[in-house]
């Protein structure tokens, strides 16, 4: 009846017409009714419970009966109450209350107080909660065993949210008791969510989420959708604290989409609080600082005090990971007055806990204690295991920095058993590490505890599918795997030193190896199935719009003293909206692309896979730092070893930073340059020099033969190791070398080579591709073979040798195809690109230092950056960037390479000819002649460079011309017969 009542109601053109049509023959009882289909309507769609319920209220105004306004108030009260507007939905409950007490009609009125207990919760008015309560609690008892329950259920959420869980529990309990024997299966359901959050809370994670997986097949069974949704948003929640951080983060995002749908606003901050738990457990601390900010003014906005604590408690932490102490203090002293005001004794400690983490960063060693003693004090009495865990451990790490090394392994040993029963890797992890550095102290082994450290990570890392937060991930565990490699090294068997390397390749370029493999499979699933999903196809659209808004800001910027200042600053920070969108929802696509789960490099690359991967000739030098040292492993197809204590970091760094700097002055102009290439020179061979007898000489008497593939680390990334100079000459005068960001990648772009090596042979036939009348701009349409060569070129004012250079190919690849200017777009060079044998790119390149993945290539439409590259899949054997800083990378850590080679890496391409600083455009098409003239005629491509290096070495002299790029990945020569 009350639904039939309500459709007749929303269909009608206004309130006013519905009522003309009942003829005025309308009661307070159908208002009651109608109550109560908002009650029934709000957990399956709350917008259409808001619209019927403003209709109810506008419906009311047309009679003169206080009780139809009531039960109209009633309805609306119910509405802005889910909807999180507490302090509203007190004033239409209390209004509604009142009228109803003055009828008499006091069980309905109970049952307005039974819901305003819940109203009272948010806004923490918890002495008013309980005194509605009670009231409620004398009427209820002549109304059913049902109502009873529900009020018992809001008392409970009442003790919940002030951290007294027994008595919460106690109420739940009573409550799910008369469910189960009424046979109301969905409130029964609606007990078991605040159960479960209870269990949370107590480190039981397995009654938890049993409890919330029945409850969303009850609630989908009844279609309270959501209910639903809030029980899977828990159940994502459980994922996240056991590491299974990609499944969380998915279920995160699809429980934010349903909540938005269903205009459950409440929820939608939930979510962007948990994602920035999420976040800041992956240390992504500037995005989590963003989502704990957003979460936490929606929460006020909704007059929820609880939850906005909880948001400044979460940004305090990402305040703090980035360094950013009196920020985080701040934050975290305002939590901490809220949560007590509310007298929630838990999350007071929690705050100090975080207050005396601080302290210790800021080795106020007294306040810490204090802090920290009171903290655990609460823990421990309200048997919480994991948070008593983690303030033992931070005792033991402030003991441990007071060299108090029996007490630090007191309380570390004391925080493993604290979880030793329940799942909570983070707390492992940390004690074993911090008991493997007190052992060490000791002069004792500590071998055992580092490797039950990184064993634990490795396995939390399988749970992360976004190659960035990968990278994050490890932001705060490198020194794990610094301190089991050094530990190994110092034992000095075969074994260790096996084990060291699986280490060192553990900690190095893990997420490009991953990614690689992954997209791999990705496009094979796209070609199979000729799909995109709705996630990748709103990733398109939001670089469509990036590109437009960089070319306008790119155009009004070029417009001089003319430019309109407001106008270019608007596109710029849409142009900077987009970035963030782009980069999240890309980290998103990753975590829902189904491959991400079956394609992983999670054994790492060993001595053996490195020696297997080497040429008869070929010597591997793979570099690595701990702390301060630079050492490095040297292996041949036969035999390895490992050199340490090569150098200093901090040395090697200062004297690269000063070849940069000479390298830079490049940039003074042609008359600079001119006036002073001597004393130029000079430097820089002084400094090459020095970098020699630092990093390479020590490593010298383990080679053999001539060939050299570099494996960096850290800054040694933008080392030129071939322009080292020993004496009167460079190592490219006695060598040919290549170079890979880790053993794990350089393995993966041989592989690479060899599949397309099997592609081609399996082949009986030249594919065939068209280009039409519009993607040439002009040219009729032809069919072509596959080409060769793709050469795009975009010359500027500044670069006018690379139409000589792109010439220049055409003519030692006859069948070569070229996009120059208008032509050389995106679009075309998507299309054409996947054919060509050798993609050859000279533009104008620029790096990004603030967003390395934003690194670009001009194109005639746009800028070409690691984004842009998503849909392309390349057959090429070599990618050529002829550009300036196109090898340039920010170095994240875990010795992530992020930049524009990276998404060529990522599409397909086994080796990379790319540059390490700002390259001279004569000298850069010069080279570019000998090096394709030599792999023309069948040399190998590192052979192909060093000879392109040795040429324009002898007519430039200056490393400035001659060593700017570099071979990165397979080095095999090329059958063009």
């Amino acid at each position: 009846m009350s639904r039939k009542l309500a459709n007749k109601l929303m269909k009608a053109e206004s309130a006013e017409t519905f009522f003309r049509a009942q003829k005025n023959a309308i009661s307070w009882e159908n208002f009651a009714a109608l109550k109560t289909e908002i009650d029934s309507l709000i957990g399956r769609d709350l917008n259409a419970a808001a619209k019927l319920s403003l209709r109810i209220i506008e419906l009311a105004e047309l009679t003169n009966d206080r009780l139809a306004k009531a039960f109209a108030e009633a309805a609306r009260a119910r509405v802005l109450h889910q909807q999180s507007r507490p302090s509203e939905a007190i004033k239409f409950y209390d209004r509604a209350i009142q009228v109803l007490l003055g009828a008499n009609l006091k069980i309905e009125a109970a049952v307005l107080q039974k819901s305003q207990v819940d109203a009272f919760k948010r806004l923490g008015r918890f002495a008013e909660a309980l005194d509605a309560a009670e009231m409620a609690r004398r009427a209820l008892r002549r109304a059913g065993r049902v109502q009873l329950a529900q009020l018992e259920t809001n008392v409970g959420n009442v003790y919940y949210q002030q951290d007294q869980y027994k008595k919460a529990l106690a109420h739940y309990n009573r409550a799910r008791t008369i469910f189960a024997e009424s046979g109301e299966s969905a409130m029964q359901a609606l007990v078991d969510v605040n159960r479960a959050d209870i269990f949370i809370e107590l480190d039981q994670p397995d009654k938890a989420l049993e409890l919330f997986e029945n409850s969303a097949k009850i609630f989908d069974a009844e279609k309270f959708s959501l209910n639903a949704t809030e029980a899977r948003f828990h159940i994502a929640y459980l994922s996240f604290l056991r590491g299974k951080y990609n499944q969380a983060l998915t279920s995160y995002y699809k429980a934010r989409e349903r909540a938005g749908k269903l205009g459950y606003r409440r929820m939608l901050a939930w979510c962007d609080l948990e994602i920035a738990e999420m976040l800041l457990a992956l240390n992504a601390f500037d995005d989590a600082f963003e989502s704990a900010t957003n979460a936490g003014a929606q929460f006020e906005k909704l007059e929820l005090g609880y939850e906005v604590a909880k948001s400044l408690l979460t940004r305090a932490l990402a305040a703090a990971g980035l360094e950013r102490f009196d920020e985080a203090k701040s934050d975290l002293l305002k939590a901490r007055k809220m949560f007590a005001q509310k007298k929630n004794a838990v999350f007071t400690a929690v705050a100090d806990q975080y207050l005396g983490e601080i302290a210790i960063h800021q080795k106020r060693w007294k306040e810490a204690e204090r802090r920290l003693n009171a903290a655990l004090q609460i823990f421990v009495n309200q048997k919480l295991p994991t948070k008593t865990a983690y303030a033992r451990l931070l005792a033991a790490n402030l003991a441990y920095q007071q060299t108090d090394l029996s007490k630090a392994k007191r309380l570390a040993n004391a925080a493993l058993k604290d979880v030793e029963t329940i799942f909570a890797p983070t707390m492992v992890y940390r004690a074993q590490h911090l008991l493997g550095k007190i052992e060490r102290s000791r002069k004792r082994p500590a071998l055992d505890y580092f490797r039950k450290a990184v064993g634990v990570i490795e396995n939390l890392r399988i749970g992360i599918a976004a190659a960035e937060l990968k990278t994050t991930f490890l932001r705060d565990k490198i020194a794990v795997y610094e301190d089991a490699i050094q530990t190994c090294l110092d034992e000095g068997s075969d074994r260790s030193l096996e084990e060291a390397f699986r280490l060192v390749e553990s900690s190095k370029s893990r997420a490009l190896a991953d990614l690689i493999s992954r997209y791999l499979s990705d496009a094979d699933m796209v070609r199979q199935t000729g799909e995109q999903s709705p996630t990748r196809k709103r990733l398109s659209k939001l670089i469509e719009e990036l590109n437009w808004y960089a070319s306008q800001a790119g155009l009004e910027e070029d417009k001089g003293e003319q430019r309109r200042v407001d106008v270019a600053a608007r596109y710029r920070a849409e142009v900077e909206r987009r970035e963030k969108q782009i980069a999240r929802l890309f980290r998103r696509l990753e975590a829902e692309n189904p491959s991400s789960a079956q394609v992983r490099n999670d054994d790492s690359t060993t001595l053996e896979d490195l020696r297997s991967t080497l040429e008869a000739d070929e010597t591997a030098i793979e570099y690595f730092i701990t702390g301060d040292e630079i050492s490095a492993f040297v292996a041949t197809s036969e035999r390895s070893a490992i050199i340490r204590q090569i150098a200093s970091k901090n040395r090697v760094e200062k004297i690269l930073t000063a070849l940069r700097f000479q390298i830079e002055k490049f940039n003074y102009g042609a008359a600079y340059v001119d006036a002073y290439f001597g004393p130029l020179k000079r430097t820089t061979d002084e400094h090459l020099t020095e970098l020699y007898q630092s990093v390479f000489a020590p490593v010298e008497q383990y080679l053999t033969g001539n060939k050299l593939v570099i494996i960096p680390h850290g800054a040694l990334h933008y080392l030129p190791f071939h322009a080292l100079r020993e004496g009167a000459n460079y190592l490219i005068d006695r060598f040919e070398i290549s170079y890979a960001p880790s053993a794990s990648v350089l393995k993966l772009c041989r592989n690479r080579h060899q599949q397309l090596i099997r592609e081609a042979n399996s082949q009986s036939g030249e594919r065939d591709i068209q280009f039409t009348k519009r993607e040439t701009s002009g040219h009729t349409t032809n069919n072509f073979n596959r080409p060769t060569l793709l050469a795009v070129g975009v010359a500027e004012s500044g670069t006018p040798s690379i139409e000589e250079e792109i010439a220049t190919l055409s003519s030692i690849f006859p069948d070569a195809l070229k996009l120059t200017g208008k032509r050389a777009t995106h679009g075309n060079l998507l299309q054409i690109a996947p054919q060509a044998r050798f993609l050859h790119l000279a533009s104008h390149g620029y790096f990004r230092r603030d967003n390395p993945m934003f690194s670009f290539l001009k194109l005639a439409d746009t800028n070409l950056n690691f984004y842009n590259l998503l849909n392309l899949r390349l057959q090429a054997e070599m990618v050529t960037l002829s550009a300036c800083h196109t090898g340039v990378n920010g170095i994240f850590p875990g010795d992530e390479l992020h930049g524009l080679m990276r998404g060529f890496l990522y599409a397909g391409a086994p080796s990379m000819v790319v540059s390490l600083w700002a390259v001279n455009d004569r000298s850069t098409a010069d080279f570019m002649r000998e090096m394709y003239t030599h792999i023309k005629s069948g040399k190998t491509r590192r052979a192909a460079i060093r000879h392109a290096q040795l040429a324009i070495k002898d007519a430039y002299g200056h490393p400035y011309y001659w060593a700017p790029f570099i071979l990165m990945g397979d080095t095999a020569s090329v059958n063009l017969g």
